[in-house]
């Protein structure tokens, strides 16, 4: 992380804190180097904001090409969002992704896709199974527990997060029934870390 990036993030993190009672479970589970997936549920368009306040890590964002004009394009590249063409399908997405994976770099993914209601299930994408079994990177699971209202918060609820730890997915593993089935159970990783921190080994 650069100095800049670092002082933003515990700049974020105090305020968090104090605002909602931020709370993480675990962050040193996090790798401190080396190319890394860090896939977590998501409900709420400050999800990105919320993971990298969770993990530890420069963390990289994909984001539709549409959004980088100007006088927010500074913006986005600060925060680690890069821009990906959706008009050539998810291969360009997918070279980007094993781009920044082979340069060392956390890449921040959603399995769920995009923001989604609170509890209405939705299947798992594929892309982060994908990706980790062709660059050889781990999966960091994190889950992003409900931020407080300023009532909750007056009665002592507190907006936690939880990382988990980080799992290995076979180079060997290929196929859209194999990545779907594997994308599955990382979700249900994600979903389980508030009840316990279980070791992710991949099952």
């Amino acid at each position: 992380m650069s100095g800049r990036y670092r002082l933003l993030r515990r700049v974020v993190v105090a305020a968090a804190r104090l605002a909602v009672g931020f709370e993480c479970e675990w962050e040193e589970r996090t790798p401190e180097s080396g190319p890394l997936i860090v896939a977590a549920n998501h409900t709420r368009y400050l999800d990105p904001l919320f993971v990298c306040m969770a993990v530890p890590r420069r963390i990289q964002w994909m984001a539709k090409k549409e959004i980088f004009v100007f006088p927010f394009r500074r913006f986005f590249r600060f925060v680690g969002a890069f821009p990906v063409d959706r008009q050539g399908g998810g291969h360009n997405a997918l070279r980007a992704g094993l781009r920044l994976l082979g340069e060392g770099w956390a890449l921040g993914i959603f399995p769920e896709g995009t923001h989604r209601t609170e509890g209405v299930s939705r299947e798992a994408k594929s892309g982060a199974i994908m990706l980790a079994a062709r660059s050889g990177a781990k999966i960091l699971p994190v889950y992003l527990g409900p931020v407080p209202g300023p009532i909750a918060r007056l009665r002592g609820a507190r907006f936690r997060t939880y990382v988990g730890e980080p799992i290995s997915v076979p180079r060997d593993l290929k196929g859209r029934e194999a990545y779907r089935k594997a994308a599955d159970e990382l979700l249900r990783e994600i979903y389980r870390l508030p009840e316990a921190g279980k070791k992710g080994e991949w099952r």
